[in-house]
């Protein structure tokens, strides 16, 4: 009974040593043969590389408050690489009250004459006055194109795409509400109101400066023209209501219209635009 024991230890110990998981070992595989040193890719076609690509655009800004813009434009850029380029954009458009800006011009104070009045609480059909407008716009920025490749609609058309990311400066006219200062009231010395004659100086003109960033996607019909649909955003501050925002405390406001006045906007953009590239016959890789 003693030897029969042992016996099956013995076999169930060469039955463990059997199935123990071993160390794998990885074996490079040599490519040979006519594939030896091929690129991924023949014959690419470089739709980017060494060409410009003019794009005239209609943009229109999103998530306003107040007013709305429409932009027409053109884009410039000269492509380094098939993944980098650099250019300049130009537009410039005019601009229209929202939904909500439209209640507050109907339903403003009615124009009493010598009626003293909040500065925040604009006269009746006059809101046009006070709201900040976006005139034009021109920008550098330089472009990654990070992703490329082809679409293909239900198996039978198919259109080159890439997806590019843009950085670079933009430089903004803005048009604003005229500095006005109301924190005295003549011949009563009172914080409170202001003098109807006085509210509505000039609208005046200047020049912002910001960051201008954002992505978009090109869609290539042929060797030479293509769909461009793009978002930007251009953030610098401005006062956009022309209200009195400024002062001690929400409830204590100064009483004036000046650059305190100014508050950081995304002022965020949809384009469209269809691009054109020169010379019309792209290069080809080997």
């Amino acid at each position: 009974m003693k030897a029969t024991k042992i016996l099956l230890l013995v076999v169930l110990a060469s039955l463990g040593l059997a199935i123990a998981p071993r160390g794998a070992a990885a074996q490079e595989i040599q490519l040979e043969g006519p594939l030896a040193g091929a690129p991924a890719v023949r014959h690419l076609v470089l739709l980017r590389e060494g060409r410009f690509f003019v794009t005239p655009q209609i943009s229109f800004t999103i998530l306003d408050t107040f007013r709305r813009h429409m932009m027409f434009g053109l884009k410039a850029e000269y492509n380094i690489f098939d993944w980098l380029s650099a250019g300049v954009y130009g537009g410039g458009g005019f601009g229209w009250r929202t939904g909500i800006a439209d209640q507050i011009n109907d339903r403003g104070v009615d124009d009493v004459p010598n009626q003293d009045y909040d500065l925040n609480f604009p006269l009746r059909g006059e809101l046009d006055k006070q709201l900040g407008q976006m005139q034009w716009m021109v920008a550098a920025e330089a472009r990654v194109i990070p992703l490329r490749g082809k679409m293909s609609f239900f198996g039978k058309l198919f259109v080159a795409v890439d997806v590019y990311l843009n950085l670079g400066v933009g430089i903004v006219g803005v048009k604003e509400r005229g500095n006005t200062d109301c924190s005295i009231q003549p011949g009563t010395g009172t914080r409170d109101f202001c003098p109807a004659e006085d509210t509505y100086n000039a609208m005046q003109t200047r020049v912002a400066v910001g960051p201008t960033f954002g992505g978009g996607v090109t869609v290539y019909f042929n060797d030479w023209i293509g769909l461009n649909l793009e978002y930007r955003s251009t953030p610098f501050t401005w006062n956009q209501s022309g209200t009195d925002e400024f002062g001690a405390s929400e409830v204590e406001l100064d009483q004036k219209i000046n650059a305190d006045d100014q508050f950081l906007y995304w002022n965020q953009m949809m384009t469209i635009g269809c691009t054109f590239a020169f010379p019309l016959t792209p290069e080809r890789t080997p």
